[in-house]
This record gives C-alpha cells, structure tokens and sequence, in this order.
C-alpha cells in the first residue's frame, strides 16, 4: 500500500510550499488594510513610531514580491517575516519586540545555513577536483621518471 509514496510525496511538499508562499499575498493585503484603519487619526506616521518594523516590512514586502514567482523557500521566508513586521507594528510595543526580534534572525540564520552548505558543497568539489589533477600529474610524471623495479634487466660484467 506504500507503494511509490516517494514521488508522490515530493510533490504533495512543493504543492504546499507553493501554497504557503502564495497565501502571504493575501495575508500582507488583508495586515496592509488593518494597519491603515489602525492608523487612521494617529499624529505620527509608522515610519517613526517603528522605524526597524516599518523598513524590514517595506524590504522584505519587495523581496516577497520579487522572488513569489522564482524561489518558494525565499518568497516563504521574505512574506512571513513581512508578516510579522506589520503584526508587531499592531502589537502592544514589547509583545510586538518580543515577536519581532527573534523572527528578523530568522532569514539570516536561514541564509547562513543555505550559503554553509553551499560552501561546503563547493569545498568539497575543490578537493576532488585537485585530487584529480595531482593523480593525473603523478601518472605524467611517472612516464619520465627511470623505472627502478627488480625486474629491469641487469647488464653482465
């Protein structure tokens, strides 16, 4: 009954990943609207009352848009951090910090890891690579090299 769970599995994961990072695209609308009624009448503009918020929504808004279409993982990680930069702005002042802070780490340890696997990979790589060029090296270099095994013949004297 387990049959060729495997593919099907693989698929049913990119089909939710999808679904995911497309579902920011209405969340951030739907935070956008609440937001503006939130801060209708208000003196101050979010952009001084929050600056860190406000900045990392507007960027992390681009990059969510930029990248929906090309990179699942990215448009996942760039909308929900924008997500929650505007949920926190909403928030009382400490409980919006205390949501936000560990969450903007979130895209830069995400990041490291995609980038230290990448490095390792290409470490990696590099080592076989020059491996290679010495074991080829070293089968040139024993073409000219004089034999000195037991078996070359000895010249009577």
């Amino acid at each position: 009954m387990q049959e060729g769970r495997g593919a099907g599995e693989a698929t049913d994961a990119t089909q939710l990943n999808f679904m995911i990072a497309k579902s920011f695209n209405f969340v951030i609308q739907m935070l956008i609207g609440v937001f503006q009624v939130d801060s209708q009448g208000k003196d101050k503009s979010p952009f001084e009352t929050h600056p860190a918020e406000m900045w990392v929504f507007v960027f992390s808004s681009f990059i969510y848009f930029s990248a929906a279409q090309r990179s699942v993982p990215m448009a996942i990680i760039s909308g929900s951090l924008s997500s929650v930069s505007l949920v926190s702005v909403l928030l009382p002042r400490l409980l919006g910090d205390l949501i936000f802070i560990p969450w903007a780490f979130v895209p830069l340890i995400v990041a490291y890891q995609i980038h230290a696997v990448l490095i390792r990979t290409a470490c990696h790589q590099l080592h076989h690579k020059i491996n290679n060029v010495i074991s080829s090296f070293s089968a040139i270099c024993k073409w000219f090299t004089p034999s000195t095994s037991i078996q070359q013949q000895e010249l009577p004297v």
